[in-house]
């Protein structure tokens, strides 16, 4: 395994145990996590496979969320977790767990929206101190 690899599966353990450990979260061990874009962009869920807008692929917005949000790894202190359950209501999309440790998890329910998703993370980086304004979010520029 790659030092990337290995460094990757690592931070997935922690982000496990720490979300398991969250009076809001209570992550369980049947739910997949995925932190390989770093810090910036954790996903998790029970299955990504009812929205194809979460698929790793190319298809909006997971690629182009990721390539603009991988350049903040390293500046973001605590973990945004874009979490996928279709048992989650459209709104409200932003919350911010403090327990175990500091993570912003933006709940994606069915029927979210991309303007929804742009809000919740605009105020997550905001909580990060990073001015989120000065990111060009049009979706038909960052193909």
């Amino acid at each position: 395994m790659s030092s990337f690899g290995l460094a990757v599966e690592t931070y997935e353990k922690q982000l496990r145990d720490w979300l398991s450990k969250c009076p809001v979260c209570l992550l369980s061990p049947q739910v997949m996590l995925h932190a390989r874009k770093g810090m910036a962009m954790i996903q998790v869920g029970q299955s990504f496979e009812f929205d194809e807008r979460l698929h790793a692929r190319d298809n909006p917005p997971n690629h182009l969320l990721a390539r603009q949000l991988i350049q903040y790894n390293g500046k973001i202190k605590n973990p945004i977790i874009f979490w996928l359950n279709s048992s989650f209501p459209s709104d409200p999309i932003y919350q911010l767990h403090k327990q175990p440790v500091v993570h912003h998890v933006l709940r994606l329910g069915p029927g979210y929206t991309f303007t929804g998703v742009l809000g919740a993370l605009k105020t997550a980086l905001k909580a990060e101190k990073i001015n989120a304004d000065s990111i060009d979010w049009d979706p038909k520029k960052l193909k």
